[in-house]
């Protein structure tokens, strides 16, 4: 048990390096996750100067990191499919495609939840 504890610190730095990397790797390749980081900091400065309160602020910025994520997941699933398969298969494409509808539904949540923050006291 006492060894088990001692490496949650290593396992820790090491699924953060993981994580980078994706991350780092996903900002290279893909043009998406680029211009979502870019909204992202847009969004945080917009928000620095809108008379909310604190909470819909930081609502609204965690509804965001929504389609961020799901942009990472989406990509995830594209290299897989195309490390499986370099020629058309239909269920090759309607996975990437699930993918993409996935980030379009997260669109949708970040939109919905900006109307009710902006519509409601």
């Amino acid at each position: 048990m006492l060894k088990t504890l001692s490496n949650i610190p290593r396992r820790v730095v090491s699924a953060t390096r993981y994580s980078l990397s994706g991350l780092r790797e996903a900002m290279k390749k893909e043009e998406s996750i680029r211009l979502e980081a870019l909204a992202l900091v847009i969004l945080v400065i917009t928000l620095a100067f809108v008379p909310w309160p604190l909470w819909k602020k930081v609502t609204l910025a965690a509804v965001y990191l929504i389609i961020p994520l799901t942009e990472l997941i989406n990509s995830a699933i594209e290299d897989v499919c195309d490390l499986v398969s370099s020629d058309y298969h239909p269920k090759v494409k309607a996975a990437k495609d699930k993918g993409s509808a996935a980030v379009l539904v997260a669109i949708v949540i970040g939109i919905v939840a900006l109307v009710a923050l902006i519509v409601c006291p």
